[in-house]
């Protein structure tokens, strides 16, 4: 699940869902097999509306919203056609093996589908092909651009496309591989006031993001790159981790990722212990979180601050109507965000100086209880412009929350919560 704010703060959802679901206003039926959908929600969590689109095995990585209040939406699809409204996108080929004893093996394709602020379908591109491609993230930038992230065939894909759908252009940029999450290959994308890209996330062993290859790495190493709004050419890149093998999960992992308005970049994540980011090993910070400012114009840190605790698990960045960063994120152990040393896991928000990193103040979202720190690997949250913060999490079985204990109806519910900053 993923999710935005349109210019009024109603809360954009976006997913896929198997079988019969309800948003909020009964029963919504199964369009295909497991179809996309998308739904928004008031200030007071009552539904706005909601739309599911016909798919076989869709999954929705990314949601973003126009100034326009239109809706950009991205993903991958397989084993069969992706139908919004009267645009459909052909089913992914299946991939030829060479063993005539093995039956062909079905790719995925990334799909980028644009939506009115109503929810009816505008336009619908389909991106990759001839191999297994993963959805990533989507931004809007100048002029209501949509900007595209996404994994490709062990490619990095960029794509950028006008407001009413013409392509600007789309590119593939060296290769990736190991990522650390099929669900979400590209921890964070952004884009400058320029119009040009800013793209995180993680790799082991070789890779190449367009500035050249880098060889013979064994553990998860974080990357952030800049590329350019015109056509997606390398502009900067680097890396950083522990050069080890720490096996799935493990490792260094840039998770979030956004751009300030001087085009500085914020990025926040996992780091292992005696990971360098850049200004020689962090120390003794086994699995704690990372938060750092790089140049725009360069890469050149500006900052950067290690976080301790044994365990991240999800990671975003808002900026607070302050102009503050604000770092949100769940942990499976008490953390130290800069403050002094919790004795409480769960859920977090911490605020940091723009300028220098220095830490100002923290809260414990004490509402989502601790199961967000320890069982749950991905929870998505935004903060608006009063600081209120919008959280969505799915979970299994039952989830215990400072709301009470909530009981899945189906196979996987989802959680949706705004709270006071």
């Amino acid at each position: 699940m993923t999710l935005a704010l349109d210019s009024e703060a109603n809360v954009v959802l976006a997913g896929s869902s198997m079988g019969t679901a309800d948003f909020g206003a009964g029963a919504t039926p199964l369009v295909g097999f497991e179809d996309p959908f998308v739904a928004t929600y008031a200030d007071d969590g009552a539904l706005r509306w909601v739309r599911r689109f016909r798919g076989y095995q869709a999954m929705v990585t990314g949601v973003a919203v126009d100034r326009n209040d239109g809706i950009a939406v991205v993903g991958h699809y397989a084993e069969g056609p992706l139908e919004a409204g009267d645009l459909v996108l052909e089913e992914p080929d299946v991939l030829v093996v060479d063993d005539p004893e093995v039956a062909g093996v079905p790719s995925s394709d990334i799909f980028v589908l644009a939506l009115d602020r109503e929810g009816s379908p505008r336009w619908m591109h389909r991106l990759g092909g001839g191999g297994i491609d993963q959805g990533g993230r989507v931004t809007v930038g100048p002029g209501s651009d949509v900007f595209v992230a996404a994994l490709s065939a062990g490619r990095l894909t960029l794509a950028r496309f006008a407001a009413d759908g013409t392509t600007r252009f789309t590119t593939d940029v060296g290769h990736l591989s190991g990522l650390d999450s099929s669900w979400a290959p590209i921890g964070g994308l952004a884009v400058d006031s320029r119009g040009d890209i800013f793209v995180a996330g993680d790799f082991t062993g070789d890779a190449d993001l367009g500035g050249g290859a880098t060889l013979g790495l064994k553990g998860n190493q974080a990357w952030v790159a800049k590329y350019s709004g015109e056509n997606g050419a390398h502009l900067w890149s680097r890396h950083f981790g522990k050069l080890r093998d720490l096996g799935s999960s493990a490792g260094d992992l840039a998770k979030a990722l956004i751009v300030d308005e001087h085009g500085d970049v914020l990025v926040a994540g996992q780091i292992e212990q005696g990971a360098d980011l850049g200004e020689g090993p962090v120390g003794d910070v086994r699995r704690g979180a990372f938060l750092m400012k790089l140049a725009g114009e360069d890469g050149a840190i500006r900052w950067m601050k290690s976080l301790p605790t044994s365990m991240v698990r999800s990671t975003s960045l808002s900026f607070a109507p302050d102009g503050r960063v604000a770092l949100i994120a769940s942990f499976g152990a008490p953390p130290d965000l800069g403050g002094g040393a919790s004795d409480e896991l769960g859920t977090y928000v911490a605020t940091y100086e723009p300028d220098t990193g220095a830490f100002v103040a923290q809260r414990r979202l004490a509402e989502l209880g601790t199961e967000l720190g320890v069982s749950v690997d991905h929870a998505v949250s935004v903060l608006d412009a009063k600081g209120h913060l919008s959280i969505v999490v799915s979970f299994s079985s039952e989830l215990q929350t400072g709301f009470g204990t909530l009981k899945s109806k189906g196979w996987t519910d989802i959680l949706l919560a705004r709270l006071p900053l």
